[in-house]
């Protein structure tokens, strides 16, 4: 996480023998260890309750109901009739000669 290696380890622990003392080093220690685990249990209890309200929110919307309206409501339903008779073509001709002509 860190990228510290055992040698940046020993200079850490070492200044913090220096500055702190060997006899108060193992209550810091202690303290340090108590004030995570209580960070990441506030953390997680956390994230749980934001989950928890997400699958609420999820179940009032009904949100499969209304994916299924969007669905329905953006779906083109073209019925085209492609049985075009010589007459059609004719006339189309037709057109395209005096759009030419003008």
């Amino acid at each position: 996480m860190f990228d510290i290696g055992f040698f940046e380890l020993l200079v850490i622990m070492a200044i913090a023998v220096v500055v702190i003392g060997p006899q108060n080093l193992p209550k810091l220690a202690k303290a340090v260890g108590r004030g995570w685990g209580e960070f990441q249990q506030t953390f997680n209890s956390l994230k749980q309750d934001v989950l928890d309200e997400t699958e609420g929110l999820k179940q009032n919307i009904n949100i499969d109901a209304l994916e299924q309206d969007v669905v329905k409501a953006t779906k083109v339903d073209v019925d085209v009739n492609l049985d075009l008779s010589e007459k059609d073509f004719q006339i189309a001709g037709d057109l395209k000669k005096s759009q030419d002509k003008s």
